[in-house]
């Protein structure tokens, strides 16, 4: 057996005096303080009235008149009715006072290449075909903001943004944030680096506006972030263009969303008597209530608690766990166990330090590093490096188990590891969160866990976890990100059997996305792990398509093994790690 020791970590306390260097006189970060779509009665009427299946779709309507010109007219309705009006009532109230918003219009981006040199690299005729589909969504899924935004911003829950942007698809009508990295990744491999950059600069924008970049850009995402893959984006751009000048430009707000998270995520937990500090998702403690775009799923999930304290806590950590992009898993029920996997009311996000998160941390502090670097501020570099190799090594402390060989999810309060699969697992590997020298050896171990957890055994991908919930980020749904992380970690590791494996995945992925195109010609936000190119279903809303990320993260594998991959049942049932694989 091969023991592997942990590196030598960095003395606690100047490591936090170094922390406290990067703080700055932080304004109070904005959360939304919205009567109407944020809090407030109208809010809650309107939603558990249910004048919309969908609570996303009230939230995201333009005002027709000023907020205090609707409250008063609200307030007006309410007296005449003696503080109950029907549902027909509030919904004619809803009809005269509401309208479909037009803050979005369609956009087609100047750079759209129809035949970008991408496609020279993929030997399937077939595969190349589809990937002529996919390139063309972009096309379709490009919006720019409406100049009544500008002149009415009090009239939208819509956040401006300043340059044309890809939208996800379906009822994601705005932008999010960490879709946008694997949209971005797409887009540069598309051919289309003005469009990548536009969009870079619309997150960096927020962060020079808000302090931070939200979940999407609405107020009622406001008070949470996402997955912090900023400095990724401003890296894989650069790595495409060079372009030096705009790396000094932009460095300094990259640093202030890390700061940002450094300043409002962090958290110290005791391992084996030693402290660490490490992230975990949180969402502003000044957001009170349900989330407004679930309003109703939240609120009558809170009704099974015994008391207001509880439902507070409640919606709080609903939106933690959203802020993870993981919305909803198992991952964040704190009493999830093979034989009872628990519900939406065991959600405790805030308490659980997850690997992927803390692995794009270190990998972000790294990158922030290396651009210092670049700008040969080397004194500024050398803070982030020392930084960055804390991080590495209190995962390596706190999340890596050396008996199973893989990183494990910790629970700050239990004190102990959650011992379950999520692909997340990989995210050490994909972000270089270990040291290089190192990546290999872990890369090995990590084959071994996933080869003996069953999360492989499936024709469609890699399911999220491989326990059955019912919500979407569980078992059978196949997530394309994830997909990108896992076959991308174990590609870039070092370690022969590692990179089989991943490409044997990509084969699987690339299939099922081949297939389903091809019956619905429709890509998928998720997918079914257990029926190839099927889509996958569960949580709250309706499965959609268009997909931003899902198109990012098929152009990037075929980018990576295009010119030897031939998509046909034959082939993928004769590799050897599949073969067993009902195709």
């Amino acid at each position: 057996m091969v023991v592997y020791r942990l590196p030598r970590i960095l003395p606690l306390y100047p490591v936090l005096g170094l922390l406290g260097a990067y703080a700055q006189a932080f304004t109070v970060v904005p959360v939304c303080n919205s009567s109407i779509y944020c809090t407030g009665d109208l809010l809650h009427r309107v939603q558990l009235a249910r004048i919309f299946p969908d609570s996303k779709t009230f939230v995201d309507l333009k005002l027709v008149y000023s907020e205090n010109e609707t409250l008063a007219d609200y307030a007006k309705l309410m007296h005449d009715t003696d503080q109950n009006p029907s549902r027909e009532q509030i919904s004619n109230f809803v009809d005269l006072h509401f309208m479909e918003g037009n803050e979005l219009e369609y956009w087609m981006p100047p750079d759209f290449d129809p035949e970008p040199p991408i496609l020279d690299r993929i030997a399937d005729p077939k595969l190349k075909v589809f990937a002529k589909h996919v390139i063309g969504m972009w096309a379709k899924l490009g919006r720019k903001v409406n100049f009544d935004v500008v002149q009415h911003p009090d009239r939208y829950s819509f956040i401006y943004v300043p340059n044309g942007f890809i939208v996800p698809g379906g009822r994601f009508k705005e932008l999010y944030y960490w879709d946008s990295f694997w949209m971005i990744r797409g887009l540069l491999l598309s051919n289309m680096t003005e469009t990548a950059r536009g969009m870079i600069e619309n997150l960096l924008y927020l962060v020079e506006n808000l302090g931070y970049v939200p979940n999407g850009n609405r107020i009622y995402y406001l008070g949470r972030s996402q997955p912090p893959l900023l400095a990724a984006m401003v890296a894989s751009y650069f790595s495409v263009t060079g372009d030096i000048g705009w790396l000094e430009q932009h460095v300094g707000t990259v640093e202030k969303e890390l700061q940002f998270w450094l300043d409002k995520k962090k958290v110290t937990v005791e391992v084996n008597e030693k402290k660490y500090v490490l992230l975990r998702y949180l969402s502003d403690k000044n957001c009170k209530g349900p989330r407004p775009e679930s309003y109703f799923e939240d609120y009558m999930n809170a009704r099974t608690l015994p008391n207001e304290e509880k439902r507070e806590e409640f919606y709080a950590e609903m939106k933690s766990a959203a802020e993870s992009g993981w919305d909803f898993s198992t991952r964040w029920f704190v009493n999830a166990k093979d034989e009872v996997v628990g519900n939406l009311t065991d959600v405790h996000a805030s308490r659980i330090i997850p690997v992927d998160l803390n692995a794009i941390f270190a990998g972000a502090l790294e990158l922030v590093g290396d651009f210092r670097n670049r700008l040969k501020d080397r004194r500024m570099a050398q803070k982030w490096w020392s930084l960055a190799k804390y991080w590495r090594s209190a995962i390596q402390h706190v999340l890596w188990d050396p008996s199973d060989g893989v990183w494990y999810d910790y629970d700050s309060m239990a004190k102990t590891a959650r011992r379950h699969f999520y692909p997340s697992c990989a995210t050490p590997l994909w972000t270089k969160a270990v040291e290089d020298y190192e990546l290999p050896k872990y890369a090995a171990r990590l084959v071994r866990y996933l080869l003996s957890s069953g999360a492989l055994d499936f024709p469609g991908g890699i399911p999220s976890s491989i326990l059955h919930s019912g919500e979407q980020w569980d078992y059978p749904n196949a997530w394309p990100p994830m997909q990108s992380i896992l076959i991308g970690g174990l590609d870039g590791s070092g370690d022969d059997e590692a990179k089989q494996l991943a490409k044997e995945q990509a084969v699987l992925w690339i299939y099922a996305n081949y297939i389903g195109y091809n019956t619905w010609k429709k890509m998928f936000e998720k997918y079914s792990a257990v029926q190839p190119g099927h889509h996958g279903g569960g949580g709250e809303y309706r499965v959609q398509d268009g997909f931003g990320w899902t198109n990012g993260v098929a152009l990037e594998l075929l980018d990576r093994y295009g010119k030897e991959l031939i998509i046909n049942k034959k082939i993928i049932t004769s590799l050897p790690y599949v073969r067993h694989i009902a195709v």
